[in-house]
């Protein structure tokens, strides 16, 4: 990454140098930095960009801390959840029951009368074993539980890494071609009641019109269902997707058009008869905190093998797996090089201390000329970071997370 590039990376411009030195100077172990401001910069440009009747819901898989939850719970965004852990995570930090969806292919019993319990938005339901369980549960409970029901299309948005898995066989959702059997089992229930679709089918996603085309797809199949099957549409769960750039290649996805044309959309007359009234979610994880967080580690040793400049961390897979885990290439930045101001640049492995070759951040990483004592900055690690660690693996002790206020 280039002076420049650093300079005008989004954690870089909105939080300043003194901040960050601070953690460099003090620095005693990888630590997770996440800033307050550029959640709430993330979230502003969502926010403005959309239509007023599209809703956000942050899919709080992407980053579970508890500062960031609380911090959006202020700024008035729902949360989907994906387990009790998290449903009980989303309570703690505010978000009232209304404002908390519940999704997941396997969601235990103890998960579905937790749900059913605290009075939830909806369940979003992925099979018709799992529609039956969540009736029999609220059947208990002498309630009726809102469900939204999952459906896993013939069509997707186009991801590049396989995450949510495309058009084919998948764990997620009830296929298409089954509807049939579902609408069949929902008329067999008493205590729950379907208010709308959800369909989530692909992420990392920055191409603005992919994600418009999907949109209007699952709205469209919305529209098809409820005629088939005469029931209300209440709320239209359109899944995430929204992507952010990992490399100066990549472009950030265009908001601002996006808006544009699904303010169309929903305006036409085609569609906004059947809309009116109609709550459509958007559940975005990492474009509202990848941005937010950088991952702080140091450099231990530097050395050579066969040609090639190795520096050994303190840092690694452990604490930031998805580099490795699915190919994702993040920014990496030798932070005390650039305040020293040095200019000499190399390439680099960059690996950490787990005894396996799987721990590295990268075999050619650019880097300004490194040297034993630097701080190493991860960037865009404030989604699937720190939550989606490894933390157990060789008994290492786990990195530290601050929340920059």
């Amino acid at each position: 990454m280039s002076i420049e590039e650093f300079q005008q990376h989004e954690f870089f411009k909105h939080v300043s140098p003194d901040a960050i030195s601070h953690y460099i100077n003090n620095y005693d172990s990888p630590l997770y930095l996440y800033s307050k401001r550029i959640v709430t910069h993330a979230y502003t440009k969502l926010r403005k960009g959309l239509p007023s009747n599209f809703e956000i819901f942050y899919a709080q898989k992407s980053n579970p801390n508890k500062n960031i939850l609380r911090h959006l719970n202020s700024l008035g965004v729902g949360c989907d959840t994906a387990s009790l852990g998290e449903m009980d995570a989303a309570l703690n930090a505010g978000f009232t029951a209304d404002r908390i969806m519940f999704t997941g292919p396997a969601k235990r019993e103890a998960e579905l009368r937790y749900a059913v319990e605290n009075n939830l938005l909806s369940i979003n339901v992925e099979s018709i074993q799992e529609l039956m369980l969540v009736n029999e549960i609220a059947q208990e409970y002498d309630k009726e539980q809102n469900i939204l029901v999952r459906i896993n299309p013939l069509y997707e948005t186009g991801e590049t890494t396989k995450i949510i898995g495309g058009t084919g066989v998948s764990k997620f959702g009830i296929d298409i071609e089954d509807i049939d059997e579902f609408f069949a089992a929902l008329k067999k229930t008493t205590n729950v009641a379907l208010k709308g679709i959800h369909i989530f089918n692909s992420s990392q996603i920055l191409d603005w019109e992919k994600i418009y085309n999907n949109t209007k797809n699952v709205i469209d199949t919305a529209i098809k269902l409820s005629c088939n099957y005469t029931f209300e549409v209440t709320h239209i769960d359109l899944g995430g997707g929204f992507g952010i750039p990992y490399s100066a290649e990549e472009k950030p996805l265009d908001i601002t058009r996006l808006g544009d044309e699904l303010f169309k959309l929903v305006d036409s007359e085609e569609y906004k008869g059947f809309l009116d009234g109609v709550d459509l979610i958007f559940e975005p994880g990492r474009f509202l905190s990848g941005h937010s967080g950088i991952y702080l580690f140091k450099v231990l040793y530097t050395k050579t093998s066969r040609g090639k400049n190795i520096l050994l961390t303190d840092g690694g897979i452990h604490h930031l797996l998805r580099p490795a885990l699915i190919g994702t290439g993040h920014p990496v930045v030798n932070i005390t090089a650039y305040y020293e101001k040095r200019t000499t640049k190399s390439n680099y492995m960059v690996a950490g201390p787990l005894c396996t070759s799987l721990d590295c951040f990268g075999e050619e990483i650019c880097l300004t000329e490194s040297k034993p004592g630097d701080i190493l900055a991860v960037l865009n690690a404030g989604a699937y970071g720190f939550t989606e660690s490894m933390p157990l693996f060789l008994s290492h002790p786990p990195a530290k997370e601050k929340f920059i206020d």
